[in-house]
């Protein structure tokens, strides 16, 4: 297919804004399925819950874009607005640092645990995509045992829970999938930062 044939899609110079407005919709839905199934009055590390989202954005992107290579011009642009974010919201709003050095170091704590999630999160999400009898059981355990402070114990309950967060995970990915197929043109909401 030439230049000139192809579908329009997302245009790249949007694909971080939309990316990130996506990881912030599921942070959102996550929300409003933990308040659903009775567990919105457990503490959860929102923090977590964020790094979990661009996950399942990052991995999504880089299906549709059929690899890495294909994706990592926007996926670099979509994890350094991530991080600003996150860092800005979480890290310096409320924990003011003393000085330079402290804001490098937890800068450099926040990139370590985020890659650190990326690749727990990627074992348990491809060991269940290959066995999906059970649903997305692992990614669950992986995530709740890093959102709560105590996991939902084994059991009847967590197995439903588990149903239920295998479907809404399928709707996230399906959503990041639909927002950069070709054909799609998607615009940042207005008022996104």
């Amino acid at each position: 297919m030439t230049e000139t044939e192809k579908s329009p899609q997302t245009p790249q110079s949007n694909e971080p804004e939309v990316m990130k407005s996506l990881a912030l919709g599921i942070v959102g839905d996550m929300g409003r399925f933990l308040k659903d199934e009775g567990l919105g009055r457990e503490p959860v590390k929102i923090l977590e819950m964020i790094v979990f989202a661009m996950f399942v954005v990052t991995e999504a992107f880089i299906t549709i874009k059929k690899g890495v290579d294909q994706a990592q011009e926007s996926l670099d642009l979509f994890h350094e607005e991530m991080t600003e974010y996150i860092f800005m919201e979480y890290f310096y709003k409320d924990q003011r640092a003393q000085d330079v050095e402290e804001l490098k170091a937890r800068f450099t704590e926040l990139q370590t645990m985020v890659n650190l999630r990326y690749q727990e999160y990627r074992q348990a999400f491809h060991e269940d995509y290959q066995d999906l009898e059970k649903g997305f059981r692992r990614t669950f355990i992986a995530l709740s045992d890093h959102l709560f402070q105590e996991a939902p114990p084994e059991g009847e309950e967590r197995d439903r829970l588990i149903a239920v967060f295998s479907v809404k995970l399928a709707h996230f990915w399906s959503g990041v999938m639909s927002s950069f197929e070709p054909g799609t043109e998607q615009e940042p909401p207005s008022g996104s930062a």
